[in-house]
């Protein structure tokens, strides 16, 4: 399904909006977290990393990628450090780069043409052989551009990336030919996204084109077994209806968190911003997608 021009319009002054309200998040590097450099392609790529504070032997490395006009340290406190709390608790590594000038090239029209599946690459390799990073356990996640950056990364690095979780964001549709054509190891994906998203809408075409394809990729049972989360805050307007596909080759499930009446957010992270709609507080995304991507090492 094609999105119509007037929906890229409205698409288009959306994002300006949200870029707009994201320029206001604090930016500060969180404590414990730090600041690092290094070049690549030209230029200084920058990204903060958390450790955890026992150093276990092949952790698991997560990537959390921001969106638009945003960088790592907003995103951090934007999930409200929840990562950094499981690595503490669970002995991984969390990274979260930035990208120049706050736009990640995922294969939408008009954007950087930099180099970011490259540069998440090295990064990878660089944390790799900084903290010995377990191959096999490399997650990736990411709201908005930043899911759509997760989405490119997962098809353009297959044999790189253990599993992905993005939040309120597509693969682009000029990508899905190419992504195709690549590597088709199976690659487990948990999708969350509001179906009253008003920056990547819901019914777009682009998310379910996603969701179909992962899961004739993946080889999962087309039919999805449907249950709903508790509705803990029944003040957000919001709901979440889970489909979950299983019978997938190698144990590559894919799993979509539609949150009904949802906005653009990260479900359960920090205060809303104006106009993105409805803010679901019935879970914390990111305890939800750590605990999907540890149950899903490369085999």
């Amino acid at each position: 399904m094609v999105v119509v021009p007037i929906l890229k319009t409205i698409f288009a002054t959306l994002l300006f909006t949200a870029a707009t309200a994201a320029c206001h998040l604090a930016s500060r590097v969180p404590s414990g977290a730090s600041g690092r450099t290094f070049s690549f392609g030209g230029a200084a790529r920058t990204y903060v990393v958390y450790a955890p504070r026992a150093k276990l032997s092949k952790p698991a490395l997560v990537l959390v990628l921001h969106g638009l006009y945003g960088d790592g340290a907003s995103i951090d406190w934007r999930t409200k450090r929840t990562f950094d709390r499981l690595a503490d608790r669970d002995g991984f590594v969390v990274a979260y780069p930035d990208a120049l000038e706050g736009q990640w090239n995922t294969g939408h029209p008009g954007e950087t043409n930099s180099d970011d599946v490259g540069f998440l690459s090295a990064l990878i390799d660089t944390l790799a052989a900084e903290f010995d990073v377990d191959p096999k356990r490399v997650y990736v996640t990411g709201l908005s551009k930043g899911a759509a950056m997760t989405y490119r990364l997962a098809c353009e690095r297959p044999n790189k990336i253990t599993a992905i979780a993005p939040v309120a964001g597509g693969l682009s549709e000029g990508l899905m030919r190419s992504c195709a054509e690549a590597s088709r190891r199976p690659i487990p994906l948990l999708v969350m996204h509001g179906t009253a998203d008003p920056i990547v809408p819901f019914d777009s075409g682009e998310l379910e084109g996603n969701v179909q394809y992962w899961i004739r990729r993946n080889g999962c049972t087309l039919t999805p077994v449907v249950t709903r989360l508790p509705d803990v805050d029944p003040n957000d307007g919001a709901r979440t209806r889970v489909e979950s596909y299983g019978n997938c080759k190698d144990g590559a499930d894919v799993s979509l968190y539609a949150i009904e009446g949802g906005g653009h957010h990260w479900p359960g992270g920090d205060q809303p911003l104006r106009g993105m709609g409805n803010f679901s507080r019935d879970f914390d995304a990111g305890v939800v997608i750590w605990d999907f991507f540890k149950q899903h090492p490369m085999p």
